[in-house]
């Protein structure tokens, strides 16, 4: 494919700008689209459900699509346990490809043979082998002649995609809380800021750089949303490194939004509200949370049915992704989609 002159995007007029970004600002159900969707922090939680989400949003019959499936979903977690749940739940909800890559997005030694992984299986037109490496067995004797196996299930770590994408979305949901201090009096070492800032910003930025790079070098338009938090854009007490990474990562996909580049990126920071999930009942059973946030808790989320449940907001995600009136690169919160889920004032 011939090189690409980058387009400016800030010289964009609003028509141009519709036609690029076009493939993410309307809803995509029933269409034939060949969509990629790749899940990060998928084994469990939000990410679990945004995979399932992906699903109902995206898919068609097979008939409809020429005996194609029109989703092919790559799910990346720590667990390769829950990543299988997942994909049991999404295969569930509609004809859909599953691929499951088991790894650590804060190991930076591997990092960038991970993310070569994650676009070989997002991008490429062939079989996919996202399984971790295991060792050649030894040579058998020939088996007899048996009839030809049966199709490897949508599960199977070996995923055969079909067609090219026509569309790809990468969900940036992979965080972690890090330590409750207060920055005022408890020093952090190198290394506690070090390794929380791999997982929850270097990753991300490498990961969504490689895809916007790929993508625009294949032609393929690209969505990235980013799993975000009010703590991007309002301080809480002893949630210094959690507030820290989550407003960069905030200002990382506000980048993409304006960047020059081949083709226009979709980026969207959204906030899921205040879920229960693993981190939010980690933060209750803390003693270090400082007065704002656990009031804030106290007060809203773990009342009865004080939290959004983690489907509702899944859903409310794609509606911002495919709706025009949202800015690209802002930040979007679940509640401004989904009012009756808000905390009261």
């Amino acid at each position: 494919m011939a090189e690409i002159e980058p387009v400016d995007k800030s010289t964009l007029d609003e028509e141009q700008a519709g036609e690029t970004l076009a493939p993410f600002l309307r809803s995509a159900a029933g269409q034939a689209m060949r969509t990629v969707c790749v899940v990060t922090g998928a084994s469990r939680g939000f990410g679990r459900a945004v995979a399932v989400a992906a699903v109902q949003q995206y898919t068609c019959s097979t008939a409809e699509n020429g005996g194609k499936t029109s989703l092919l979903l790559v799910l990346v977690g720590r667990t390769e346990e829950g990543l299988r749940e997942t994909a049991v739940l999404c295969e569930a909800e509609g004809p859909v490809e599953v691929s499951v890559l088991a790894a650590d997005l804060g190991s930076m030694d591997i990092l960038d043979l991970t993310v070569d992984r994650l676009l070989d299986a997002a991008l490429s037109s062939k079989t996919v082998d996202t399984s971790a490496a295991a060792p050649a067995p030894a040579p058998a004797p020939a088996p007899a002649p048996a009839p030809a196996p049966a199709p490897a299930p949508a599960s199977s770590p070996c995923s055969v995609v079909t067609s090219a994408p026509q569309r790809v979305l990468l969900v940036n949901n992979a965080a972690s809380l890090g330590s409750l201090h207060s920055l005022s009096a408890t020093r952090l070492s190198t290394a506690q800021v070090r390794s929380y800032m791999d997982l929850n910003v270097t990753s991300c930025m490498v990961l969504s750089n490689a895809f916007a790079v790929e993508c625009g070098r294949r032609e393929i338009p690209l969505a990235v949303v980013n799993v975000s938090s009010l703590a991007a854009v309002q301080p809480f007490d002893c949630f210094g490194l959690y507030c820290v990474g989550k407003a960069a990562r905030a200002m990382l996909h506000a980048m993409l939004a304006v960047d020059p580049a081949p083709l226009a990126v979709r980026s969207i920071n959204f906030g899921p509200g205040i879920m229960k999930t693993a981190m939010q009942a980690q933060i209750r059973d803390s003693d270090r949370i400082g007065s704002s946030a656990g009031a804030f808790l106290s007060d809203v989320v773990w009342k009865k049915d004080g939290a959004i449940p983690t489907h509702v907001s899944a859903k409310a995600l794609f509606e911002v992704l495919h709706d025009p009136i949202h800015k690209n690169g802002s930040y979007v919160d679940v509640y401004s989609v989904r009012p009756e889920y808000a905390p009261p004032k």
